[in-house]
């Protein structure tokens, strides 16, 4: 389809919505996806599947094809640097106009983070590539406490101390990400996006406890308990060092600035955690 939109990650958290989001625009959306019969399931009938893996060269030339802009999320890993480095130039080559890419907030920061030095590394290779691009740079995601650190026997288990943060609903990202993907006004802007509010741990916990109407707690564990207890769960060792450095940021509370881009973006304020907590209280009410 002559001037698609192809998005990456499309089956994920984010980039169903993006999907959803830009299919409400009436754009034409290339889905790239490892598995269409899977991906059907998710994204229906309606949507193009295009085959694609980000360490597959192969699979460049036809998820690439007649595509004017990418939603480019990156593959987690160690080699994420090449492997996307790669990819914004194949995409250069194939004549792709505009890159929306999901980064990470404060990825160029003094003191780095390796999170932030692959996700920095590459928004360097795409703003020196001469395609457009939007970089995206969000907090931490309230989604993280369905997918990464769910409530277990009712209580959150956390290192991050007193720590807050302006946690960011990823719908809000994903509608964030359609816009920029639409409209040319955004070309060349780096935006920060958070949620409305900086929580602690223990102010989540008490939204939940409303939400769904049982008590949730916050147990505060020691550092070296949690990175035992990742590695015995068999993640492997560079991850989990590096959401080790994510938690030891996060509980000297600095990521709790908030930001407007959201609103200034989609025209609303961007959902606040007890909505979050609301809308997906039956993931929580078993936990």
């Amino acid at each position: 389809m002559k001037d698609s939109i192809l998005v990456t990650g499309a089956t994920g958290t984010i980039g169903r919505d993006v999907v959803k989001y830009l299919s409400r625009k009436n754009a034409a959306v290339r889905a790239a996806v490892r598995d269409r019969t899977k991906a059907a399931q998710h994204l229906g009938s309606e949507i193009e599947l295009c085959e694609f893996d980000f360490v597959n060269e192969t699979t460049f030339g036809r998820a690439l094809a007649e595509v004017k802009a990418i939603f480019l999320l990156p593959p987690l890993g160690p080699d994420q640097t090449q492997i996307v480095n790669r990819f914004v130039d194949a995409a250069k080559q194939a004549g792709v106009r505009h890159i929306v890419k999901l980064s990470a907030i404060d990825a160029d920061r003094a003191l780095p983070f390796a999170v932030g030095t692959c996700h920095a590394a590459n928004d360097r290779h795409i703003r020196n590539s001469g395609v457009s691009f939007t970089l995206l740079r969000p907090n931490s995601f309230m989604q993280n406490f369905i997918n990464y650190f769910p409530p277990r026997d009712g209580a959150i288990y956390l290192p991050w101390g007193n720590g807050r943060a302006s946690f960011i609903d990823t719908r809000d990202i994903a509608e964030v990400a359609a816009q920029a993907l639409t409209d040319e006004s955004h070309a060349n802007q780096t935006y920060t996006l958070t949620g409305p509010a900086a929580l602690g741990i223990g102010e989540v916990a008490d939204m939940l406890s409303e939400a769904v109407g049982r008590q949730f707690k916050y147990v505060d564990v020691l550092e070296s308990a949690a990175r035992e207890g990742m590695l015995q769960a068999g993640l492997p060792q560079w991850q989990v060092d590096a959401l080790m450095e994510l938690h030891a940021i996060n509980k000297q509370s600095e990521w709790s600035a908030v930001t407007r881009d959201v609103e200034n973006i989609v025209g609303r304020a961007p959902i606040d955690f007890p909505a979050f907590a609301r809308d997906h209280a039956e993931k929580f009410a078993a936990n």
